[in-house]
């Protein structure tokens, strides 16, 4: 189970690695489609295209790890204020409204992504790019998401059951 669960928090923590990475390649691109636009006065008809897939990638990618590191909104002047064990309680509440939302996500994106794949799907823009490169970040997120919510429950669990475990 141990070896299950850092299996999961790696690959979590890697998809989090790979959405901050995306975030400097977004940042190149969105400068150079800026550069080109207002200083050399020749826009560049793909940055729009590849920073909305990037922008894609990076938002589902990072949404796992933002889970695992606790990084997701909640109301935090009424969280401080509950007693400790409460909060523990609460936060089993999340763990099954997420493991719905990932599953969804790995199904229904799953299928768009076959679906591009299988059909050979291309943007409608002048680059005609394939679509499946982007229709498969949805599923991928979705998993890290759900590997993220997984391992966080049995942690949960474990020290709310095992409060001598350090997890």
């Amino acid at each position: 189970m141990k070896k299950m669960l850092s299996i999961f928090d790696a690959l979590v923590t890697a998809g989090g690695y790979a959405a901050a990475f995306s975030g400097f390649v977004l940042t190149g691109v969105v400068v150079f489609g800026v550069f080109t636009r207002y200083v050399l006065h020749t826009p560049s008809d793909w940055t729009m295209e590849i920073s909305q897939y990037i922008f894609c990638a990076m938002s589902l990618f990072g949404t796992g790890y933002a889970f695992k590191e606790g990084a997701h909104v909640r109301i935090d002047l009424v969280w401080e204020r509950m007693p400790p064990r409460v909060r523990e309680y609460l936060d089993l509440v999340q763990y099954p409204i997420i493991v719905c939302i990932c599953l969804i996500l790995i199904w229904m994106g799953g299928e768009e992504f076959w679906s591009a794949l299988t059909q050979n799907k291309r943007s409608e823009t002048v680059l005609s790019l394939p679509l499946w490169p982007v229709w498969s970040t949805i599923p991928i997120g979705g998993l890290l998401l759900l590997m993220s919510a997984l391992s966080g429950l049995v942690k949960q669990l474990l020290n709310l059951f095992n409060p001598d475990h350090k997890g």
